[in-house]
């Protein structure tokens, strides 16, 4: 059985095992002031194979994968891209995130993306509107967004090419045998 670093690096692409603690990652992040641990203590927490603490953590919902972490990184480690293999972690084990709206955001991202094919922001967005209970609230600015231009209605499901679909799949099999 893989350790959970073995884990994260296998859905990153990434060894964490080159970071030397510089924190530059921490002081570039724009949502630093925010979360429970900085990147380089998540980082850190992932190289001492610490599941709960990053798990559980607030700062794998809260990274908004700006990659300003990623890009400050003298060792190329890729901050950005193991919080992003965390959270894929933390929801396989059943773990709800810690901040409830990001994860059903994040929720619709990926659903939006796996029923498409494409990522569709009205869609997305109604989708999280209507799980977080904010739907009446959020229909007035989406009728004005609509109505100007800055919005498109979403598309019918994606239904073309099998092609698609067997990316999809394939998709669905590596990730089930990591």
């Amino acid at each position: 059985m893989m350790s959970f670093r073995q884990q994260i690096e296998a859905i990153s692409g990434f060894s964490t095992s080159v970071c030397f603690q510089c924190s530059k990652c921490s002081a570039g992040c724009p949502m630093a002031g925010m979360m429970d641990l900085k990147t380089a203590q998540v980082m850190h927490s992932i190289r001492l194979n610490r599941e709960d603490v990053v798990l559980n953590s607030t700062a794998i919902w809260l990274c908004v994968g700006c990659e300003t972490c990623s890009a400050r990184c003298p060792q190329q480690v890729e901050p950005a891209e193991a919080m992003n293999a965390a959270r894929i972690l933390a929801l396989r084990k059943g773990i709800k995130p810690s901040v409830k709206e990001v994860g059903i955001y994040y929720n619709a991202f990926v659903g939006s993306m796996w029923l498409n094919g494409k990522i569709h922001d009205i869609s997305v967005v109604a989708v999280a509107s209507l799980l977080n209970g904010r739907l009446i609230e959020d229909i007035p600015l989406a009728l004005k967004l609509l109505m100007h231009g800055r919005i498109k209605l979403p598309p019918i499901p994606f239904t073309g090419s099998s092609g698609y679909r067997k990316i999809r799949e394939r998709a669905r099999e590596k990730e089930a045998n990591l």
